[in-house]
């Protein structure tokens, strides 16, 4: 570095200190309602930005009239002047504050709107809501960054035409559109939990497409977007990741329902209902992408209903995901993608555009032992990637599907490209000079930095000050232009703190959704140098980059002592990726022989003798 801003000692993030006190004891239901509350103060702060000192054009109060007054008053004045804002503005989610503000919590608002006056309201939030997905995820499944990511890779960009999302939960699976959405596109959601939905309407309205209605309710039983269904008054694109758990989804009352094209649902099959939920809200050559639990591909209940969708030549796609994108579930999840076939309409000269013809294949993808590093490569060419991807992916008559359970597992239509020995046989020539080269890459000349006794660091967030790094965090990145990927920008996995930092070599697309991206300035600081001692913290649990990689910290060294640990971090990534590119091989190896073995059964048929 030219210049060395000031150093500072590690401190905890304003956003760990909030998040500590939004916790205080709170069960998740009280957090949720929390992180609610504070969607409606932020809105409200935001109000008195606008309005400026006084009452609203609406003649509310605002922050600024009640913002100096003694903590025993505000606590009388700020629920009532919050809860104005919402009415008003009818932000959805009904009452803030439902049971009261105590003197003790005052504080805790302060600092929000003190968040709010350093413009920092926007991150701070995001990282809140980040931690409670994270915190919620195991008793509550929320669409996760990796998997709104994923769907985000498979749609087009749209210049027309209505997206919606009728179980948008705090709003993940519309966040990410932003960038493919035209100026004659519109989203609108909708959720059945009051919270979540202020939370998703808060976090679309700011982040810079069109706005967004957010209506609440279940879709299934009260569809607030009745009049979006079916004709060319449809959706264009309907996404969803829909509550498939157990429980009522109003079987008894939705019995034969107009939306059960392909038949009525069993009481114990959720998932489609809501796929024919989906279904429903699309216009003639519309596309809906629906998150459906794996064992709905193969469970007899419901047989009948899989039959009727390949009929209808409705069913386009089936992607098999990893069990790492389920947002909190125990198993992996499908992506099915449906058309609703079209005959198209003419355009100005005449021409017939928008024809979709009935779906009589079936795309079939297992990508279920993909890493995150192979489904970030899809990035815009998913399909074009997969088709290069050996033995993930085949095209399925539907004439082929039409027998016995009807089992569309993609794993189970999925066939290797060539014979078992064949391919056992590439792969162990494969594996043998990785193997061997091991050895030889493992780098022996590290110094630990901690030898070389106390050394000065810098927090990034300073160094992002003095314009020695540009950080955009991933939440940010949806709605942000960084105008693709430079040589030497440096990518931080949001979703897994082991997974070690990106250097980019070449220009490339923008990043994905669920990763932190830092562009150094040349000739100040080393971004090998940064992607190292980033990850190192990362690995010691110093640091969560899911929130803000601003509070992390770095050695400030000159720029040619940066660059003998930018050479180190590169020969540990050269030997990383080679020792996972040799474990995936060995899995590979085992799978093949195992299959090799098996083939070579000639199991009998019916009751067997046990052996004594």
């Amino acid at each position: 570095m030219t210049s060395h801003p000031e150093t500072s000692p590690v401190v905890v993030s304003p956003a760990d200190r909030l998040w500590q006190e939004l916790l205080d004891g709170r069960d998740q239901r009280q957090a949720t309602d929390t992180l609610a509350d504070i969607a409606a103060f932020m809105s409200f702060l935001a109000m008195g930005d606008v309005a400026g000192h006084g009452e609203d054009p609406g003649g509310r109060r605002s922050w600024k009239d009640i913002e100096s007054l003694p903590d025993t008053d505000l606590v009388a004045e700020l629920p009532p002047a919050v809860n104005a804002y919402v009415s008003d503005h009818r932000m959805p989610g009904g009452t803030a504050f439902r049971d009261g503000l105590r003197p003790g919590r005052v504080g805790f608002w302060r600092s929000l709107a003190a968040m709010d006056a350093a413009d920092m309201h926007q991150r701070v939030f995001e990282e809140l809501h980040s931690r409670y997905v994270d915190w919620s995820e195991t008793r509550v499944p929320m669409t996760s960054v990796e998997l709104a990511a994923i769907v985000f890779s498979l749609i087009s960009p749209m210049n027309e035409g209505g997206i919606l999302d009728p179980a948008c939960g705090t709003g993940n699976l519309l966040f990410s559109l932003v960038k493919k959405m035209g100026m004659g596109a519109v989203r609108a959601g909708q959720e059945a939990d009051p919270a979540l939905a202020r939370i998703a309407a808060y976090r679309l309205d700011w982040n810079g497409g069109p706005s967004t209605p957010i209506a609440v309710g279940d879709s299934l039983r009260d569809d607030h977007y009745h009049d979006w269904r079916g004709g060319h008054a449809g959706s264009s694109l309907v996404l969803c990741d829909p509550p498939t758990g157990p429980g009522d989804w109003g079987y008894k009352e939705l019995i034969g329902d107009a939306r059960w094209e392909f038949g009525c649902p069993p009481n114990d099959e959720p998932a489609f209902a809501w796929l024919q939920h989906c279904y429903a809200h699309l216009r003639p050559g519309g596309t809906a992408i629906v998150v459906m639990p794996e064992d709905a591909a193969s469970r007899h209940s419901c047989r009948d209903l899989r039959e009727a969708m390949l009929r209808a030549g409705a069913l386009r796609e089936i992607i098999a995901l990893p069990p790492l994108l389920g947002g909190g579930r125990a198993t992996g999840v499908h992506l099915w993608i449906l058309d609703r076939p079209s005959a198209g309409r003419l355009d100005v000269d005449g021409e017939v555009i928008d024809q979709v013809g009935p779906a009589w294949s079936v795309h079939m993808t297992d990508a279920t032992r993909f890493g995150r590093e192979q489904l970030r490569r899809i990035q815009d060419g998913w399909w074009s990637h997969f088709r290069d991807e050996p033995d993930s992916s085949t095209l399925v008559p539907v004439t082929d599907l039409l027998s016995g359970d009807i089992d569309l597992t993609p794993s189970r239509h999925v066939r290797p490209s060539t014979d078992t020995a064949t391919a056992l046989h590439r792969t162990l020539e494969d594996l043998t000079p990785l193997a061997e080269s091991l050895p030889g890459l493992l780098p022996r000349d590290l110094v630990p930095l901690a030898s070389t006794g106390s050394m000065p660091v810098i927090s990034v967030a300073k160094l992002e000050r003095a314009a020695e790094v540009h950080v955009f965090l991933n939440f940010e990145l949806p709605r942000i232009e960084v105008n693709g990927l430079r040589p030497g920008d440096v990518l931080i996995s949001a979703a897994d703190p082991m997974e070690r930092p990106v250097v980019v070599t070449e220009t490339g697309d923008d990043p994905t959704a669920d990763r932190h991206l830092l562009r150094c300035e040349p000739g100040n600081l080393d971004p090998h140098f940064l992607a190292a001692f980033l990850h190192s913290q990362a690995v010691a649990g110093l640091v969560s980059f899911r929130y803000d990689v601003r509070q992390a910290h770095v050695p400030r060294i000159p720029l040619a002592e940066q660059r003998r640990y930018g050479a180190a971090f590169r020969d540990l990534a050269t030997f990383a990726a080679t020792t996972r590119r040799a474990a995936s091989l060995s899995d590979e190896v085992t799978r093949l022989a195992a299959i090799g073995l098996a083939s070579v059964l000639e199991l009998p048929s019916g009751p067997q003798t046990p052996h004594n």
